[in-house]
């Protein structure tokens, strides 16, 4: 007969337990998981487009982003400079 009671007692503050960890949990997480959001022009359109990613997430659109007009130039370069314009 002891034995219930203190079960029951268990059983009802696991989840009081839990909820108190839970915004402790929430405080380590890294401040790179933190939205930015940047308005993006658009072409022909005098609204820009707003996005929202992470800080990691803007670090490898902007190096993807440099690594496609590092391509360009370099293809512009090899066909002579004067592609037709």
């Amino acid at each position: 007969m002891r034995l219930l009671p203190l079960i029951a007692l268990l059983t009802f503050a696991a989840p009081a337990l839990a909820q108190q960890q839970a915004p402790t949990q929430a405080a380590e997480q890294p401040k790179d998981d933190k939205q930015v959001c940047r308005r993006i022009p658009v072409t022909g359109s005098n609204f820009g487009k707003r996005e929202c990613h992470t800080k990691a997430e803007w670090a490898q659109i902007h190096a993807a982003d440099q690594e496609n007009a590092a391509r360009a130039l370099d293809n512009r370069r090899a066909a002579g400079g004067n592609s037709g314009l």
